[in-house]
């Protein structure tokens, strides 16, 4: 809910990310749940728009280890410290627990927050480059793909193919910039998935698309299957 508009300039600055990583740091160190390095991703507050005292939000927060999960929600019952986000001050109310299932037949995803992707240097170079247009959007597809199975890849140990296809299709939304880096709203699709593409895909909705989604970036929801109707 929110509360109060904070008074001054640091609070009006700490933002969501901030938030989360300053209650998971609470009662871990380097034994926090996923080590000192934790995998996880988060929402936008929603519904968007202007908020005023009284008024509700929701925030979503997800990770392919429960254990940050149960962390975060044990840690947002117990302190109920206040979220200070967009010139305002949130206070907990409650906090619920779920998963999603993937069907094999496919789905669609869109980004809820801008994906954050570099990809070879179209100069030639060596070196990676933020995709942006006019950049061909077939490229941005194949080295998410990439770059989906290796997160994968080193997060369990596996050796599943890189050149497996998770997302088969996507539609640029828009692109935008945070700061002076290139990011990118998107539609995606998969194709009918294998099981290993299954279990890729549903831990990188986990953990989120692309780079820094500890920062907010990459964050998807699953909108429904392909050809399920408008």
């Amino acid at each position: 809910m929110a509360e109060e508009r904070p008074e001054s300039e640091k609070n009006r600055r700490e933002g969501i990310a901030r938030h989360l990583a300053d209650l998971l740091a609470r009662e871990w160190r380097s034994d926090l749940p996923g080590g000192a390095n934790p995998i996880y991703c988060f929402s936008n507050l929603f519904p968007p728009g202007e908020v005023q005292p009284g008024e509700r939000r929701r925030l979503l927060v997800a990770s392919p280890n429960p254990g940050i999960i149960r962390a975060l929600a044990r840690q947002v019952t117990r302190y109920r410290e206040p979220l200070r986000v967009h010139g305002m001050a949130f206070r907990p109310e409650r906090s619920e627990i779920f998963s999603i299932r993937l069907e094999r037949a496919g789905i669609r995803l869109t980004t809820a927050t801008p994906i954050l992707l570099r990809v070879p240097s179209p100069e030639g170079s060596r070196g990676s480059v933020p995709w942006a247009p006019p950049m061909p959007e077939e490229e941005f597809l194949q080295v998410l793909n990439r770059h989906l199975v290796r997160r994968f890849n080193a997060y369990h140990a596996t050796r599943i193919d890189e050149g497996t296809v998770l997302i088969a299709e996507g539609r640029l939304l828009r692109a935008t910039r945070s700061g002076s880096i290139p990011t990118s709203y998107w539609e995606l699709r998969s194709g009918r998935l294998t099981s290993s593409a299954q279990r890729v895909l549903a831990f990188s909705i986990d953990a989120g698309f692309g780079e820094r989604v500890r920062q907010g970036f990459g964050f998807v929801n699953v909108s429904r299957r392909p050809g399920s109707g408008p």
